[in-house]
């Protein structure tokens, strides 16, 4: 992505940028110059870019491989961070291998979204259901959230990084004494922390307005520093610095001829501020290391290696004009170095408590019992972080972050939620465009309200909205026995007005309109977040009525009484397109009454998923699924289809219609690209094979198949499918859809 989307996420400040406030003078103290000849304090002032910004590190390894000291560091956003980390006493290559590990995920940095197997099983049913990106707040007025990504997994990123810092008096006490810039969206003013919490410190520099939410600090709220000071070399001046050495990371020059779009004539704009403030920070420095990133985007954090390296080559080829800073003598350096690891902070010891703040009485004794195993044993950051996750995953937090708590002499492990500040209540939109038959597109709007904690902590009230080819409502009530049981209770209510459309081949069969009341109640039980397994018993109205075309089911209208047992487990890794794991469902029902049946009856219905990596970018899915009554024919309806996308895609929809049925599909995956943030996730090359059988149905094949492949994207809207099957017996056609309603 270029570098112009990056600096539209500072728009929203550049009009405030009105002020600047300057802490006190701090003095930058040459770190081991007591045994050494008098030499002047050398400063590091390291720019904002996102991306861009892990050149820093590169720069890093090449001062220390030249012998040049840092005695005080200032940055802004990915310069504030890295540099922070640096402070704390991090070596460059411990950086690297930071940047560089499989556990630090960037597209999650970025994305923000808490991981799927992370989420609560209800939330887990939210994005299988509305397969979105949009959720509006109604807790004060309809509002979208305050940014793309709450900066949950970057929070823990830096908590883990700083925990040995946690209640740090001062900056100018950690190895290297350090600042950060951000700016106070509320008065439009520079802040320069210089105290207070390290980790809230590094998580305002890295608030990219827009894609981040800003960090609230009672009267002020920080965005990243960028607009007002993205290369602070006055800050570092200010910190008592003789020489101040900049890094300053130019990026692809913009021609008139692509400015084109809103976006990108807005965040021009915004960059015209960025770039007046960049200037006057090289014009404060003593030597300027320009690092060439012009092949590069702001958020292309994949490419980390090769940016290091521009890092590296840019600061090496500074080398004779620095030369006159460093330290020549070894032993010197080495005496340098050994003062430097001997400021640094020992890790925290076993917390012998866990505290939970941020939340309600009745939240924080949950909470409190839960993370109570934590206490006696020494942070196991991985574990820790997980746990945490899991939290955001309820869908009640946008941030967990964690500290070290000081109570009685004794040391704690402090968890801080961060309440969600926009929701719940909140609604989901949900959109769906059925093109499964060219000659029949059926658009469906549809929301779901939620409204949480309404009965009881945990409790939920969740209702789903249709309009379109379907209209209807549907609403359940969800309260656990209590406020950390598994068991719960769900009494459900709906009604729905929907068209069945029924095709042969591509050719319309006929129209049926199909109503549906139904009430019921439920008694569950959770495994988890994983799994759920519920029973209970629903009553209802059912009218199947002709609308349109030749006769092929029965009209009938009737009671419907069911007695229902449900499981349902979910173990992948996402909600639309799944890399690994496995799903499996199973339904029972037995109908007491139906219309149109002659008998009681019963229906079972399973299906099984499975996913598997091959590569980075290529993954393989296999599926089977099958549904009877269990020798029960006479029905009064056909209760299964086949036939539409992804239930033998080459078939009119719903061709295929009886009571017991079976259908097999394998496919491949491939990754083609990224979108970025605000259009969606990624977009993938799919193909697959699918072969089913109706019984009792007669069809012109013995076996029913197809060949399917197409694009497949997850964008902000839901999930978009364009693609070509075909199928034995001269089944074949074009279809797309987009989006998933309930």
């Amino acid at each position: 992505m270029p570098r112009r989307f990056a600096c539209v996420l500072f728009l929203t400040l550049a009009c405030s940028a009105l002020a600047q406030q300057m802490p006190a003078v701090k003095p930058c103290a040459a770190i081991g110059a007591e045994s050494q000849t008098a030499r002047p304090r050398i400063g590091l002032a390291l720019e904002g870019g996102s991306a861009f910004g892990l050149a820093h590190i590169g720069v890093l390894q090449a001062l220390e491989k030249q012998h040049i000291p840092i005695d005080c560091i200032a940055g802004t956003s990915m310069g504030g961070l890295i540099g922070g980390f640096y402070a704390t006493g991090m070596t460059p290559e411990k950086l690297k291998d930071l940047v560089e590990s499989k556990d630090t995920d960037w597209d999650q940095i970025v994305g923000g979204a808490t991981p799927y197997p992370a989420l609560s099983f209800r939330r887990k049913e939210d994005r299988r259901a509305l397969p979105n990106s949009i959720v509006l707040g109604l807790q004060d007025g309809l509002s979208l959230p305050a940014g793309l990504n709450a900066g949950e997994p970057i929070s823990l990123l830096i908590d883990k990084q700083t925990l040995a810092y946690d209640g740090l008096a001062s900056f100018d006490d950690l190895p290297i004494p350090f600042r950060c810039v951000a700016t106070d969206i509320i008065t439009g003013q520079e802040e320069d922390f210089h105290d207070g919490a390290l980790s809230k410190a590094l998580r305002a520099t890295m608030s990219i307005p827009g894609l981040f939410t800003p960090v609230n600090a009672g009267e002020k709220l920080y965005v990243d520093g960028g607009v007002v000071n993205n290369l602070p070399s006055d800050v570092v001046r200010a910190m008592g610095a003789d020489i101040v050495i900049a890094v300053h990371l130019e990026t692809a020059p913009v021609r008139a001829k692509d400015v084109k779009s809103l976006l990108e004539v807005l965040g021009q704009t915004a960059r015209s501020v960025i770039s007046q403030n960049e200037k006057r920070g090289r014009a404060g420095a003593n030597v300027t290391i320009w690092v060439d990133l012009s092949q590069f985007n702001a958020l292309e954090f994949q490419a980390h290696a090769a940016i290091i390296a521009q890092g590296l080559v840019a600061a090496e080829a500074k080398e004779p004009e620095l030369h006159q800073y460093a330290i020549a003598d070894n032993a010197q350096w080495e005496e340098y170095l050994r003062q430097r690891k001997g400021r640094a902070a020992s890790a925290p010891g076993t917390p012998r408590f866990v505290a939970v703040a941020g939340t309600g009485p009745e939240a924080t004794a949950v909470l409190e019992h839960a993370l109570q195993p934590l206490a006696g044993k020494p942070i196991d950051s991985k574990k820790l972080e997980k746990r945490l996750t899991r939290l955001t995953g309820t869908g009640n937090y946008d941030v967990v972050d964690y500290g070290i708590s000081h109570q009685g002499g004794r040391d704690g492990l402090l968890i801080t939620v961060h309440e969600t500040t926009y929701a719940p209540p909140m609604i989901q939109p949900a959109f769906q465009v059925d093109g499964g038959e060219s000659s029949n597109v059926n658009f469906t709007l549809g929301a779901r309200l939620t409204f949480v904690d309404i009965a009881g902590y945990r409790s939920e009230w969740r209702t789903d909205f249709q309009f379109g080819n379907t209209y209807g409502v549907q609403s359940e009530f969800y309260r656990p026995f209590s406020s950390s049981s598994k068991w719960f209770v769900a009494p459900h209510a709906n009604a729905s007005d929907t068209t069945l459309h029924l095709f042969a081949k591509n050719d319309p069969v006929a129209d049926y309109r199909v109503y549906r009341d139904n009430i019921g109640a439920d008694v569950g039980y959770e495994f988890g977040n994983s799994a759920e397994v519920r029973a209970g018993y629903e009553l209802g109205f059912l009218s199947n009525t002709l609308r349109l075309g030749t006769p092929q089911l029965a009209s009938v209208e009737g009671r419907v009484g069911a007695a229902r047992l449900h499981f349902l487990a979910d173990r992948t890794d996402g909600a639309v397109v799944p890399r690994n794991g496995y799903s499996a469902e199973a339904t029972f029902r037995w109908f007491d009454t139906s219309p149109g049946a002659s008998e009681p009856f019963p229906t079972l219905d399973a299906r099984v998923s499975y996913y598997h990596p091959l590569t980075a970018p290529a993954s393989v899915f296999f599926s089977g699924e099958g549904g009877s009554t269990l020798g029960f024919n006479n029905t009064g309806l056909p209760q299964s289809f086949l036939g539409g996308p992804f239930r033998l895609s080459a078939y009119g929809q719903n061709e295929l219609r009886g009571n017991q049925y079976y259908l097999g599909r394998a496919g491949y995956r491939h990754d083609l690209w990224t979108l970025p943030p605000f259009v969606g996730k990624k977009v993938y090359a799919v193909a697959s094979w699918e072969v089913g059988k109706m019984y009792g149905v007669p069809t012109a094949s013995r076996f029913p198949n197809d060949v399917t492949s197409g694009l497949f994207a997850e964008t902000a809207l839901g999930p978009l499918f364009l693609g070509y099957s075909v199928g034995d017996s001269g089944h074949q056609k074009w279809f797309f859809f987009l989006g998933r309603v309930f």
